[in-house]
């Protein structure tokens, strides 16, 4: 098996930098993009220069962002910071040329954003309308406070009340209960959970009592909502570096994904968390990962300084294998999604999406793990 380097199909200028992609899952809405992209705004009284933050921005699952601590003591004005979330009409997933519900809530697609403001805000496309309309907010009411990612507890377990965990740049983590009804976020518990910036939360959407978290001290943690989360029920520092990526496995219950600034994706198994089933070497700082629509052993890699990747797991998940490499981005490569279209065959993989930061790039391609 060779690797196959695809070519990309189309791209567009983002304007403000790209951070985070996320494809509609569902098919009433499958050509359907959003993308979620960060700017800090110009300081006129200083210089005409806009800053860009040093670390990533997620998330996410999302449009959100950490800046350096140099940023903060150039000046004391607090940084205004831009950003937009775009809407993209991708023509049919067999046409070559920021966290969404796998729910439905009330009935509508349902987008959540996390943002630098500490924010997050619910849309929806409503009515089988492709714009997305303002449903609800919830404001951490700290300044200084960031969001930096949000997941779904829905994604394989349908409830009537899902829940939304929050990651946020003091450490904190913040799990809110979302009424689909009256589109209420209600704040159920918050905790501190660690001492540098929560870059990632993810739930085991298996077991949804089950939460993990990664951040800049390069601990991965677990948590049960059903126990004091004072606690973590592991704490893990198997990552060399920050812990920038989680996903847990839709199609299997004991498999969770991991990836970190130390260039490596983890594969665990859930039910015993003491050390990786395997290691997989990707380059460049793992910040995204996304498991496959539809086939458990396959998994989509961010990798910043060294583009996109496609991994192809044995079934004992002892050995992953790079099978495509997208690599026309330019710079620092965020966000990554796989498209929900249905595909001409079962051995087709679907379209992927793919945007960079400085750059402001978006790409789309569609990778192989054929011979080719």
């Amino acid at each position: 098996m060779k690797l196959y380097n695809p070519p990309s199909l189309d791209s567009h200028d983002t304007v403000y930098s790209a951070d985070s992609v996320e494809f509609c899952p569902f098919q009433s809405h499958a050509s359907l993009l959003a993308c979620g992209t960060y700017q800090l705004a110009k300081d006129e009284s200083e210089d005409q220069s806009t800053e860009q933050p040093t670390k990533p921005s997620t998330d996410g699952n999302q449009s959100n962002d950490s800046d350096g601590d140099d940023e903060e003591s150039k000046t004391e004005k607090p940084m205004l910071r831009l950003g937009r979330l775009l809407v993209y009409q991708v023509g049919g997933a067999n046409n070559d040329s920021y966290k969404l519900s796998h729910q439905l809530i009330n009935g509508n697609p349902t987008l959540g954003v996390a943002d630098a403001s500490g924010d997050l805000t619910l849309y929806q496309f409503r009515d089988h309308q492709e714009n997305l309309e303002l449903v609800a907010k919830y404001q951490t009411n700290t300044e200084k406070k960031l969001a930096l990612s949000l997941d779904w507890s829905n994604r394989v377990q349908t409830s009537e009340h899902p829940r939304i965990a929050l990651s946020l740049s003091n450490g904190d983590i913040t799990i809110l209960d979302l009424d689909p009804t009256s589109l209420g976020l209600t704040e159920n518990i918050a905790w501190h959970a660690h001492d540098l910036e929560a870059w990632v939360v993810g739930w085991n959407y298996h077991d949804t009592n089950l939460l993990y978290t990664g951040a800049d001290d390069c601990r991965l943690k677990g948590w049960d909502m059903r126990m004091d989360c004072s606690y973590p029920t592991f704490n893990s520092k198997a990552h060399q570096m920050g812990v920038c990526s989680i996903q847990s496995n839709p199609h299997d219950e004991h498999i969770l994904a991991t990836g970190s600034y130390d260039e490596n994706v983890l594969v665990w198994d859930t039910r015993s968390m003491r050390q990786p089933l395997s290691t997989t070497e990707t380059g460049g700082g793992v910040w995204r990962l996304k498991w496959h629509p539809t086939r458990k052993n396959i998994l989509l890699a961010g990798c910043m300084h060294n583009g996109f990747h496609v991994l192809d797991y044995d079934t004992a998940w002892t050995s992953g294998t790079i099978v495509s490499s997208f690599m026309e981005h330019k710079s620092l490569a965020y966000g990554v999604d796989w498209s929900y279209a249905p595909t001409e065959s079962s051995e087709e993989l679907p379209l992927v999406a793919s945007c960079s930061f400085y750059d402001h790039l978006i790409h789309l391609w569609r990778p192989s793990y054929m011979d080719e």
